[in-house]
């Protein structure tokens, strides 16, 4: 076996296995209606690793994918229908808005500010979401913090 054969069938595991993983999220979000399929699931890792390449990011895991999935799936705004694509739009905002805040909010902090303007402000709707609430918010957070020149863990830029 060549190395690129090794490196394929790894890549074919670990893919396999995040959608596993993915599929296992369905055990929270059956209780609001919502399941993902393995072809949902995948559809979904493939997003996220677009996201991933798109937004210059290097992540090794895919536990923010989870933790959106256990976070949004509580929303009274998502049905069944929708459930996939709003993930997969959901994935590549955090990670756009890992990147506008310059990695100084935690995964949890941001998913959850996310889900507050998608239950409240945004009614349900990524583009509100996305266009609206976050990019003020990226701009807020960009500005406080270039005039503070601290970073909200205290240390200096």
């Amino acid at each position: 076996m060549n190395w690129l054969d090794l490196y394929h069938s790894t890549e074919k595991a670990f893919k396999q296995f995040s959608i596993n993983e993915i599929l296992e999220t369905n055990k929270v979000s059956i209780k609001y209606g919502l399941v993902l399929t393995a072809a949902e699931a995948q559809e979904l890792i493939e997003a996220r690793n677009r996201a991933v390449r798109c937004h210059g990011r290097v992540e090794l895991g895919i536990e923010a994918v989870k933790k959106i999935i256990a976070a949004f799936c509580t929303s009274s705004y998502i049905n069944p229908e929708d459930y996939a694509f709003i993930l997969c739009e959901l994935v590549d905002i955090f990670y756009h808005m890992k990147n506008e805040t310059e990695d100084k909010m935690a995964d949890d902090e941001l998913i959850s500010l996310m889900k507050e303007f998608f239950n409240h402000s945004s009614r349900g709707s990524v583009e509100l979401l996305n266009n609206r609430e976050l990019a003020l918010f990226a701009g807020n957070f960009k500005r406080a913090h270039r005039e503070t020149g601290h970073s909200p863990g205290g240390g200096s830029l």
